[in-house]
């Protein structure tokens, strides 16, 4: 179940914030783990919910009522593709994005273009390389962005890949296209491998001291998916599959909030707004603890006491939050839950 709107015809909040347990672990290494009391209390007082246990990705289509496939991948390439092409296309497409691994001993360690940035004239120039070498075989490659690639094969392969954000900063052969053209899929990534390798553009890159983009990761594969109405009347967001999402719905979108009051300021009205804080994501893929805390030291000043002394006061109806794996679901009357005692983040995990 998916909760959305609140009955009343107060705001309510549906806060998604991908990684914000990601280091709160009950192994004696958490004293140096800021309190916050206001986030403790909201998720002890809070109902827990029935969510998706997935990625980021996976919580946004479902609550914007788009059910996972049974087999092959949540259609994120079609989806975002709306969003950086601004066209509708019913056609297979799959992400190719751009990355750069790193070999450890026998592994590859993928890093993304957060960690390693790249221009979009690179990119470009990159796209077209790989689409020059191709072409004969019926590919069509796009690179409307620099770090979100689009591929649209000759034929739609009969694979399952693994999404580019659960892969970020590990090994990359566990994760690797599976399914019937799944190794065919593995030779193509090493052909494209080896073609990078001589890519003026990395050429370049090496000369100026910064890591080469030597690879493509495959994911995300599907058709567009059909949207149905949602209750949302705003999604506040800078993360694309949210963005795209919405305007698949055609829900009104505006900038990632700052804060609570920066929230509120926003949302000019009544109804049901998501709202998607993603700054945590990549400190926990790249295991940067101390960045971590510190936003978790900003969350708990900026949002959390300020929502929770809203939700007191009845100026806000109900505060759904989707963490990692779960979802809690606060109302104004269960702020007075005060026989639930506060607990630590660990005890969430």
């Amino acid at each position: 179940m998916i909760y959305t709107a609140d009955s009343s015809d107060r705001s309510s909040l549906t806060l998604l914030i991908p990684g914000l347990l990601g280091f709160a672990v009950d192994d004696g290494e958490d004293d140096d783990i800021p309190a916050a009391p206001a986030l403790g209390t909201i998720l002890s007082r809070a109902d827990r919910l029935p969510a998706p246990d997935g990625c980021l990705e996976e919580q946004l289509f479902a609550l914007f009522g788009v059910e996972a496939p049974e087999e092959g991948d949540l259609p994120v390439a079609s989806v975002t593709r709306v969003l950086d092409l601004g066209v509708i296309d019913k056609g297979w497409w799959l992400r190719a994005d751009p990355v750069h691994l790193r070999p450890e001993r026998d592994r590859l360690i993928l890093f993304d273009t957060q960690a390693v940035p790249l221009g979009q004239e690179e990119a470009s120039r990159l796209a077209a390389e790989v689409s020059e070498a191709y072409a004969a075989e019926g590919w069509l490659l796009k690179a409307p962005r620099p770090g979100r690639w689009y591929l649209k094969p000759p034929h739609v392969p009969s694979i399952t890949t693994t999404a580019l954000p659960h892969v970020v900063g590990k090994d990359i052969h566990p994760y690797l296209p599976r399914g019937r053209d799944g190794k065919a899929w593995h030779t193509l990534l090493n052909e494209v491998q080896i073609l990078l390798h001589t890519a003026a553009v990395n050429a370049d890159r090496e000369q100026r001291g910064e890591l080469p983009i030597n690879s493509l990761w495959f994911w995300g594969g599907g058709r567009l998916p059909s949207v149905a109405p949602v209750e949302w009347v705003q999604v506040s967001s800078e993360e694309p599959v949210s963005l795209a999402l919405a305007r698949l719905a055609e829900v009104r979108t505006g900038a990632r909030p700052d804060s609570f009051a920066d929230w509120q300021r926003q949302a000019n009205g009544r109804g049901a707004h998501l709202v998607v804080l993603d700054q945590l994501r990549a400190a926990v893929q790249y295991g940067e603890r101390e960045q971590w805390c510190s936003f978790i030291e900003q969350l708990e000043r900026d949002w959390m006491a300020p929502l929770l002394q809203a939700l007191r006061a009845h100026e806000v109806a109900a505060l759904t939050l989707y963490v990692d794996g779960g979802a809690y679901r606060l109302t104004a009357a269960q702020t007075r839950r005060w026989w639930r005692r506060r607990r630590p983040l660990s005890a969430f995990r």
